[in-house]
């Protein structure tokens, strides 16, 4: 399915035929959707597949998975726009993005991973932590902007304009703590993640809102690609790249909110200061090392809210040192 801001495209295939029908994108739309995929199909034996791109999605995907299709997808788009620049893509509408998409899901829905709902509270956290973020990155300009001006009055109102965005901000960190100490298994969940060292109160919550049910995934390795800190390796004879940048894939907020953890971890903790030393002396970078050890500590997330069970710093290497100052250089 296409999705629209006013209309949804839906191109339908079958063993034997295929067929094409256009709706409204309001809730009418959506009733007279399923009706005629009712009428055409089998929903217990039918899986749909839309595009990943923001709100316009939100109605129909929630529909069809009320409806209890076999499974519902949201895909990211650059997956779907490199299936058809493999299939030699040459024609671009509405009608034939639908198209490209029934086919992309016919080939691929072995190594997709079906969607399932957030809760009411798992949506609203989400919604507040990133306005929480974007209000961070509002502050963050203005405090640099304070940096270059002279003028007395402009430095006040800035300063003053700082002053709300970080009031509204700690208003709406306490909104998220309110909703998740309502639930008892993000409660759980928040204190699994608090037990990781570098791992402060707002990346909890920011890790609470973005990471999906980590039971869809089957290893850690999974998780760090659909988050798009896998390395893109690109290689070809002797004109092969000397770096290997990351995909970039999935969540851009989950991605920053591991980044100072782990700036954190590459001097606080010992077995990824380690790690990260290893890879200093094989001549990486130090951007290249930090992403390494976000990837590393999102494997450690994944085993630890997988198993249900608080960071141990005994485990797999790790040891303990009282002050950062006395870990060995």
């Amino acid at each position: 399915m296409d999705v629209g801001k006013a209309e949804l495209f839906c191109h339908l295939l079958s063993i034997s035929s295929a067929q094409s029908a256009k709706f409204a994108n309001t809730s009418t739309g959506v009733k007279a959707l399923i009706t005629w995929l009712k009428t055409h199909s089998n929903l217990s034996k039918t899986s749909a597949c839309l595009e990943q791109t923001g709100h316009y999605g939100k109605l129909l995907s929630k529909a069809l998975y009320k409806a209890q299709l076999e499974a519902v997808y949201l895909v990211n788009p650059r997956r779907i726009k490199a299936y058809g620049n493999q299939k030699i893509r040459r024609n671009k509408s509405d009608t034939a993005d639908a198209k490209l998409i029934a086919n992309f899901l016919r080939s691929e829905h072995h190594d997709l991973i079906a969607w399932i709902p957030q809760s009411a509270d798992r949506v609203e956290i989400t919604e507040l932590n990133r306005y929480s973020n974007s209000i961070a990155e509002d502050a963050a300009r203005l405090k640099t902007k304070c940096e270059s001006v002279s003028s007395q009055p402009v430095l006040r109102s800035l300063k003053r304009r700082i002053k709300s965005l970080e009031k509204e901000r700690a208003d709406i960190c306490k909104r998220i703590k309110n909703l998740i100490d309502k639930s008892e298994s993000l409660t759980s969940q928040k204190s699994l993640l608090s037990s990781i060292p570098s791992v402060g109160e707002i990346t909890q919550h920011t890790l609470i809102a973005e990471l999906p049910d980590i039971h869809l995934f089957k290893d850690a390795r999974q998780l760090a690609a659909w988050s798009g800190l896998t390395p893109q390796h690109y290689e070809s004879g002797t004109s092969g790249r000397t770096q290997t940048p990351i995909t970039k894939v999935g969540s851009s907020a989950l991605r920053k909110a591991l980044f100072m953890p782990a700036m954190k971890a590459r001097t606080n903790t010992p077995l990824l200061k380690e790690f990260g030393d290893r890879l200093q002396k094989n001549g990486k970078k130090p951007k290249q090392i930090i992403i390494a050890i976000m990837r590393k500590l999102l494997h450690q997330i994944y085993g630890i809210l997988k198993s249900n069970e608080p960071f141990n710093p005994n485990k797999k290497g790790f040891i303990t040192a009282p002050k950062p100052q006395e870990i060995s250089a």
